[in-house]
C-alpha cells in the first residue's frame, strides 16, 4: 500500500474517533434509563473490528506489544473513569455529572492523539527505502488503545451506572416508608 493510501485509512480511524466523541458528548446530555447496557455497548461500531486486530496482533506481535497495547489502553481509560460520574435529579432521573475536566478530554484526547500521529509520521516517515516497518500491525495496535480504553472506560461507566440505579431504588423505597409514617392518623373518641 502506498502512504496515502494509509492515510486514507487512517482518516477513516479519524472520522470513526470523531464520530465517537459526538455521540459520547450527545449522550451526555440525556437523562439515562433502562439496564444501561447502551452505555456499556453503545459503542458496538468499535467492536467490529476486533476480528482483525486479533488477527494481526496474534500473528505479528509479540508478546511485549500486546501487553504494552492493553495497558496503554487502560492507562488512557484512567482520566476518563476519574471524571465520570452521575447524579439524580429531584425527579429521580439518572443523568451525567457534568465535569469540565471531562468534556476536555472526550475533545482533547482525540486531537491529542491525531496531532501526535500526524507529528510523528511526517517527522520521522515510516515508509523510506530501508525501512519497512509493519504498518497494519501499527494501526491493528493504535486501534487496538482505542477500543480497549473505550470498553474500559464504558465497564467503568456502566458499573457506576448500576451502582446509581441501586441508590434510586433504595431512596424510592425509603421515601415509600416515609410516607406511611407521616399520615396523619384518625382519633377515634
Amino acid at each position: 500500500m502506498t502512504q496515502q493510501q494509509w492515510d486514507l485509512i487512517g482518516y477513516g480511524v479519524w472520522a470513526l474517533i470523531i464520530w465517537v466523541t459526538i455521540k459520547q458528548f450527545l449522550q451526555t446530555k440525556r437523562p439515562i434509563s433502562g439496564s444501561g447496557l447502551r452505555l456499556l455497548f453503545g459503542d458496538w461500531l468499535m467492536f467490529v473490528s476486533l476480528p482483525w486486530i486479533v488477527y494481526c496482533m496474534e500473528s505479528r506481535a509479540t508478546w511485549e506489544q500486546i501487553i504494552s497495547t492493553i495497558g496503554i489502553g487502560i492507562v488512557l481509560a484512567i482520566p476518563y473513569i476519574l471524571t465520570t460520574n452521575f447524579r439524580i435529579t429531584p425527579t429521580r432521573a439518572i443523568i451525567f455529572k457534568s465535569n469540565i475536566l471531562f468534556y476536555l478530554f472526550l475533545f482533547g484526547f482525540p486531537y491529542l492523539r491525531y496531532t501526535i500521529r500526524d507529528h510523528v509520521f511526517h517527522t520521522y516517515p515510516i515508509l523510506t527505502a530501508n525501512h519497512r516497518p509493519d504498518i497494519e500491525l501499527m494501526l491493528a495496535m493504535y486501534i487496538a488503545v482505542l477500543v480497549t480504553y473505550t470498553f474500559v472506560w464504558r465497564l467503568n461507566m456502566y458499573l457506576k451506572y448500576k451502582q446509581t440505579v441501586k441508590m434510586v431504588q433504595r431512596i424510592k423505597s425509603e421515601s415509600k416508608l416515609n410516607r406511611f409514617e407521616y399520615l396523619p392518623t384518625s382519633n377515634h373518641k
